[in-house]
Formats: structure tokens, sequence, C-alpha cells
């Protein structure tokens, strides 16, 4: 407009006007066609991050159904793979191994051995699973670090046993601040991860108090690592390629469970190696408080008395579960380790035979999910009220759920997942048997 009105100042003819209004309607039709060209190109380009918004959100929808379908299997796979674990663990426990010679005795120990492995393997994917889905809350308190290692010193002893392995725990009296069941499965990690790297020699579990903290750590006298993998090994599916280690012995996901709840429980990790010497993986852990209360007239933290432990007895014992296999399974071994066992389906089957052979039961072993949506705490406390004093229980159950987990403990049951700890049940049974 300025060029038009500045034209037509300089020469105010008429021909000039005409020539500067012929101007202005082909710099108009220039803007517009420039102003058409730039809404289409607009246009264009919103239609564009429409259709990618929506393939955005189809993604993510079907990532959230594979999700919600990954879970839904692992969830029964956890059910269901764990079952017919838990009944071959058991049967191969209720074997006399006295009246098995030569190489079936090998054998079976061979067979415990890969089931024990298989065991660990499942329960690592598991874990896996967990941390993805993001269902794993973090439930921090105070506790001593020798009720974790006291509680896997026993099945790690039998393993390195079997594998020729020299295993030592050095536990603490130091208490610390985490969540005692992401730290057992951090250090079932490291453990198991050292018996396997050790063809032969020594595995060394310890403690070290530091100012900061308390550093818990796994020693081993096997084949090493190259420090160019130090930092690889901690990424999920990592192998340390050839050097004699063998890629059948694992699928590189137990340090990557390690690093994952290490950043879960703010654990501090450290790492040192050196090739065909051993290798050394620690954790260190928040420092927590020690309680001053007394129970029962002691202090909460007394280990010992003068007094003589009372011998252990024999102990009539309720097993509750829908599965005839680990039912029967764990009616054998509790049979071979002196005691005696009564097998259901339901709790009033079990009161039934009870009743029948008037028997008091020391303690009740129930299935968590049993026939017909029964929850096991609810089997439990049906056989319970049938008597003035009501038995122990124990809930078996291979749901992951902390809040599960949490929810039983509090109310008093001991809990053991499946497949079971063998070693860990024998504990609670000779803790049972001597009160």
């Amino acid at each position: 407009m300025d060029r038009v009105e500045r034209a037509v100042d300089d020469q105010g003819s008429a021909f000039s006007w005409f020539q500067a209004a012929a101007t202005l309607e082909e710099t108009i039709r220039q803007r517009t066609d420039q102003y058409e060209q730039l809404n289409a190109r607009l246009k264009r380009e919103l239609e564009s991050r429409r259709a990618i918004e929506l393939a955005l959100k189809q993604a993510k929808e079907m990532a959230d159904s594979a999700n919600q379908t990954k879970t839904k299997f692992l969830a029964a796979a956890s059910h269901d793979l764990r079952q017919p674990l838990s009944s071959a663990l058991l049967f191969l426990e209720s074997i006399d191994e006295q009246a098995v010679q030569g190489l079936d005795r090998d054998y079976l120990q061979k067979a415990r051995v890969a089931l024990a492995s298989l065991s660990n393997l499942l329960g690592t994917l598991l874990d896996v699973a967990r941390l993805d889905s993001g269902s794993i809350e973090p439930q921090f308190a105070d506790f001593p670090v020798s009720a974790v290692l006291d509680r896997i010193m026993p099945e790690f002893e039998g393993v390195a046993r079997s594998a020729g392995i020299d295993l030592r725990f050095a536990s603490s009296s130091v208490w610390v601040r985490s969540d005692m069941y992401l730290l057992e499965t951090v250090l079932r990690n490291l453990i198991s991860n050292a018996i396997r790297y050790t063809p032969s020699g020594k595995v060394l579990v310890g403690c070290r108090r530091r100012r900061d903290g308390l550093v818990i750590s796994v020693h081993d006298t096997g084949i090493g690592i190259d420090a160019e993998h130090l930092d690889a090994i901690f990424t999920a599916y990592y192998q340390v390629p050839a050097g004699g280690r063998a890629r059948t012995k694992g699928i590189g996901l137990g340090l990557s469970i390690v690093e994952r709840i290490s950043r879960l429980l703010m654990l501090a990790r450290e790492v040192q190696s050196v090739p065909g010497r051993g290798s050394m993986f620690a954790v260190k852990v928040m420092l927590g408080r020690r309680p001053h209360r007394v129970v029962r007239g002691r202090p909460a933290d007394a280990t010992a008395s003068g007094a003589e432990p009372r011998k252990a007895r024999s102990l009539a014992i309720v097993v509750i579960d829908d599965d005839a296999g680990v039912r029967q399974g764990l009616a054998a071994t509790l049979r071979k380790w002196g005691h005696r066992p009564i097998s259901a389906e339901t709790a009033t089957d079990a009161v039934v035979q009870l009743i029948g052979a008037d028997l008091t039961p020391d303690l009740v072993i129930s299935d968590y999910h049993l026939t017909g949506e029964v929850k096991g705490d609810a089997a439990v406390e049906e056989v319970q009220r049938e008597f003035d004093h009501p038995p122990a229980a124990i809930i078996m159950t291979s749901d992951p759920d902390p809040r599960l987990h949490e929810a039983l403990r509090t109310r008093g049951v001991s809990l053991l997942s499946k497949p079971l700890n063998l070693s860990r049940l024998r504990s609670i049974l000779d803790e049972v048997a001597a009160q």
C-alpha cells in the first residue's frame, strides 16, 4: 500500500492510478497464493501429526494390551509352572538316599541340582516381569542383616556342596534399613552367580561396617571377568563371551536384576574381578536402628541363653493343597523328616481326618489358591477354629504380590514361595517343634 500511495503521489495521472491498482492486484494475488500454499502445507502437517498421534496411540494400546497379556501369562506361569516343579522337588527330597546306591545316588543329586537351577531361572524371569510392570514398591524397615543371611544360608550350602564349592557365611549383628525381601533377591542373585561361575574353590559371603552403611560382599575364587566387561554385565541378557564361561550357565539376567533392585533400594554396588583368580560383588546398605524393647521377658536381640534348647519333636501337620502332586510330595517329605502329616484337598476334609484320628495338629501348611476361589488363610482359620490351641500356620504361594506377603506376615503366618525352599521349611518346622 505504501508503494502504491507513493506511486500515485509521484505521478498523479489516471494511468498511474491504473498501474498502481494493477500492481496492487498482482501483489494481493501473489500473497494470497502464498498464504493458500502455506495453509495447505500446515493442513498437511496437521493431518500428518494427527496420523502420527493416532499411530502412537494405537501402538501404546497394543503395548498395554501386550503387557497385560504378558502379566496374565506370567501369573499363570507363576502358578502352573511352579506347581509341577514343587512336586518334583518334593518327591526327590522324599527319596531315602540310603536306599539308593552307586550311580543312582549320583543321578539323584544331579537331578536335584538341575531342578534347583530351573527353579532359580523361573524365579529370575518372574522377577524381571515384576520389575518391567512397575509393580514392585520397596517397603523399607529396620531389621538385622542376619535375618536375611540366616534364611538363605541353608539353601545355598546344599547347592554349593552339590557343586563341590566351599561356601562360607560370615554373618553380622548389624541392623540395616531396606526392604528385606528385595535385598534377599539381590543377595540370592549374587551368591548364585558366584557358585555358578566357580568351577572349584571357595565362595565367601561377609559383611563390613562403614560409617555410611553396611557392605555385604560376595567373594569367589572363580574364573573372573575382564575389566572391559565389568559395566556391561549389569545389562539385561549380556553374557561375557567365551573365556571358559559356558553360555549354558545362564541367560544374563541375574546381574541386571541386581542393578534394577539396587536402584530401587538406593544401594551402592561395587565390583572387582581378576580373570582366573575370582571376583567380588558387593552392595552397601543403609544402617538401621536396633530397637530397645523386651519380648516375652527377654531382650529382642538376645540370641541365646544358658538353657539347653529343647529337643525337636515329631509334629502332627495338616497339608492342604488342591494339587495332588504337591500334596503327596510334601506329605512324603514330611514323613521322611519324622513328622506325621495328614493331607487333604480342603480344610473340611482335613478336619474330618483329624477328628477321626483323634489328633490335634501342631501345624497347618496350606496353599494360598485353593479350589473354588477359596484362599489358604481362610482354610487355615477353619482348621484353627476346631481346636482349643490353634496350630501354627504356613501359607505356600506362587503369587509374587508383595502386599499379599506383607498382609500374611502381619497376621503371624509364615510364608513360603513355590517351589518350596526346603531348608527354610525345615527351619520353620524345627522352630515349631522346639516350642
